[in-house]
């Protein structure tokens, strides 16, 4: 075993607390700063409805590439559901037109959720951490390089304070790094524009979650994949659980997004009402329960006042964002600095591996002052 070192994280996402549950095993004393008042980052699955169904308003899927996730579940003990996928869905190409069944052309690649969310991920890790090891509602604004060591400014709900950690690990998205914390001595340029010009996974979409009694859509032999372009939701796909509660999730349309932020939540969610009934009759039952994010007025994925950068598929990082600075005592870890499966959950996992094995291995203080 290493000689212990104090190592702090900043982030307490996936990505974040597979850094910090790796340390800790390996005997390391770990401390994670996270800006929210819960854990997950992007995994996000909040309990909904007189039941408490927990759906994914963040991350929700991996597929069969995705081994990590797939051995972490198990590692866990969390369950996976194979995605329920179409073989009738519905279009709705205008709120006034008729909804149209049609078959699903392809079959999908198989994927999977998680039972009780992608966030129970993150739930289950921080329980395996001493308590007190992660600080929910701190933020991080300055971090400062020392002799052998980095001191970081905290803020959090007993005002402003500092610590100073043998490493520092940040697993928050690079483009919000960028933005929101200064560094002593400047980081070089190309990491600067790297961090920049790294698009935040999903940083502009948002999400709805709905849940009713049973599975009508099954009944009337509909999948749950409904395509629109009437909004607010995109596209919705079935979310039923492994025992057999209903529910939809789906996307939001820039149209939903925009009455989310020009009207409002609950107007959102009546627009949302009156598309699914649009979509599957008048007759059809109500939702019982509706909840729906954006994340791109969330300010701890995506920096304030700045529009998130749009692409169709995360890029690879460029090697700037994977190799320590300040002579090892500085590592970068998130989703989008994975090299395999970037913006992934799968990514995030691979990214939290990579910087504790960084933080863990000395000959990485050589690199990179």
């Amino acid at each position: 075993m290493p000689d212990s070192t104090s190592i702090g994280i900043v982030g307490a996402g996936l990505s974040g607390l597979v850094a910090a549950t790796r340390l800790h095993e390996s005997g390391h004393e770990v401390v994670v700063w996270e800006m929210r008042d819960r854990v997950g980052g992007r995994t996000w699955s909040p309990a909904l409805g007189s039941n408490s169904l927990r759906l994914d308003l963040g991350a929700a899927w991996h597929w069969t590439a995705h081994t990590r996730v797939q051995d972490l579940a198990e590692e866990l003990g969390i369950g996976r559901i194979p995605q329920h996928e179409p073989g009738t869905a519905l279009y709705e190409p205008r709120a006034e037109q008729p909804v149209q069944r049609f078959p699903w052309p392809d079959t999908p690649p198989p994927s999977w959720r998680l039972q009780g969310g992608t966030q129970a991920m993150a739930e289950q890790l921080s329980a395996q951490l001493p308590d007190g090891a992660v600080q929910l509602r701190h933020r991080i604004t300055q971090v400062q390089q020392t002799d052998h060591a980095v001191q970081v400014a905290v803020t959090g709900p007993s005002g402003p304070s500092s610590m100073t950690v043998d490493r520092l690990i940040v697993a928050v998205p690079p483009r919000l790094v960028a933005h929101t914390i200064n560094f002593d001595p400047a980081l070089p340029d190309s990491l600067t524009i790297a961090q920049r010009n790294t698009p935040t996974w999903m940083a502009a979409s948002g999400k709805a979650v709905a849940t009713f009694v049973d599975a009508f859509w099954r009944q009337q032999g509909i999948d749950g994949r409904v395509v629109s372009h009437a909004g607010p939701v995109a596209h919705w796909h079935d979310a039923v659980t492994a025992d057999g509660r209903a529910a939809l999730a789906g996307f939001l349309h820039p149209t939903g997004l925009q009455t989310l932020a020009n009207e409002g939540e609950a107007a959102l969610h009546a627009a949302i009402r009156d598309q699914l009934a649009h979509c599957f009759g008048d007759d059809a039952p109500a939702p019982t329960a509706i909840a729906t994010s954006n994340w791109r007025t969330d300010a701890a994925t995506t920096p304030p006042g700045e529009d998130p950068l749009h692409v169709e598929h995360p890029p690879a990082p460029p090697p700037v964002l994977t190799q320590p600075r300040w002579n090892g005592h500085l590592l970068w870890a998130s989703a989008e600095t994975a090299t395999e499966h970037p913006g992934y959950l799968d990514g995030a996992i691979e990214a939290g591996e990579r910087a504790a094995e960084q933080a863990m291995d000395a000959t990485s203080i050589a690199l990179n002052p």
